[in-house]
């Protein structure tokens, strides 16, 4: 008897006994698809975006920004629509920040090139098309959780949650222009491109740095996306025969936005003129705005905007369907 009812059932269903064991048994027994029941995957993701230093410093632009891309080795659980998702990866930042103008003025400066006594004047120093450039290598460890958006054919996703960065190598780069003029009260007008004197124009200056010794780093992260899978689509329950192999694809636009302040506390200068160089530019120190003393009253956070590309892959466990033989196990 329990034979011609296994044998009933299985011709109602359109396939054999066999072909019945290698059906996916998630939710008691019932045919389901491999977007319901647990499953572990690994896998890598790589995402490539627009990054920028948000901070309220005045005088300090947050354009032109510049550019973020990272790479992780991923681990995620999977169950039913509920995914968690963690990691470790490693995140290459490079950002240009614009800084204002500025002049610096040296009053009761001795001329002492003219010859006569007691000629004093005003040094101006202007500095202008400032750029600082920083590079980061951060480490990162990411802990996410989302869920499925089921849709149209395939699969929709979002995930939200934080990753924690450090700055393992870095380094900054100022490059800016600089001018020198002289303002002489007993003379009419402003002495300037007079090398014999020490004003120069336009004079193209460069300096190197470490980098910045930014804060430990806690980044919120959300992620919307679209799911393609090599395996089966999310509507069906038939498991190819002998495909067990489970590779999910992923492409999705992200935003990651620091929740705490990163600025780093230093005794640098943003400008410092030696008075026994005052002349001579390469004998200048600039450091990078946000590592100065002048920065200490302000806040610095990371902000990126990108697209993410994330590969998973998984097996299908072989599961036995209570309903179409219960005396199998």
């Amino acid at each position: 008897m329990a034979e011609r009812w296994e044998y009933h059932l299985a011709e109602v269903n359109g396939f054999s006994t066999k072909d019945v064991e290698n059906q996916t048994d998630v939710l008691f027994g019932l045919h389901a698809s491999q977007y319901t029941g647990s499953h572990h995957l690994l896998g890598f993701s790589a995402d490539v975006g627009w990054s920028a230093f948000l901070h309220n410093m005045p005088g300090v632009d947050v354009l032109p920004g510049g550019v973020g891309a990272g790479f992780r080795l991923v681990y995620e659980y999977q169950y039913s629509g509920l995914l968690i998702q963690s990691g470790l990866g490693i995140n290459y930042q490079r950002i240009v920040t614009a800084v204002a103008d500025t002049s610096i003025y040296h009053e009761h400066m001795h001329d002492t090139w003219s010859g006569v006594q007691d000629v004093e004047f005003t040094l101006k120093h202007r500095f202008f098309d400032r750029t600082d450039e920083a590079q980061h290598l951060y480490l990162q460890i990411p802990i996410y959780a989302g869920h499925y958006i089921v849709g149209l054919k395939g699969l929709g996703y979002f995930l939200a949650g934080v990753h924690m960065n450090y700055a393992v190598w870095g380094t900054t780069t100022q490059r800016l222009t600089g001018t020198t003029t002289g303002l002489y009260e007993r003379y009419v007008g402003v002495w300037q491109e007079m090398d014999n004197h020490g004003f120069r124009k336009d004079v193209p200056i460069e300096r190197q740095g470490n980098k910045l010794k930014l804060k430990f780093d806690i980044v919120a992260h959300a992620e919307l996306g679209y799911e393609y899978t090599t395996f089966q689509n999310p509507n069906s329950y038939r498991v190819r025969p002998g495909d067990r192999l489970d590779c999910r694809l992923r492409v999705a636009g992200f935003v990651d936005f620091g929740i705490i302040n990163i600025l780093p506390k230093t005794n640098n200068v943003f400008y410092g003129i030696p008075d026994e160089t005052i002349y001579d530019f390469p004998t200048y120190q600039m450091d990078h705005v946000f590592s100065t003393v002048d920065a200490h009253a302000f806040w610095l956070r990371n902000l990126s905007i990108g697209v993410r590309f994330t590969v998973l892959f998984g097996f299908q466990g072989k599961e036995h369907c209570i309903l179409c033989d219960p005396w199998r196990h």
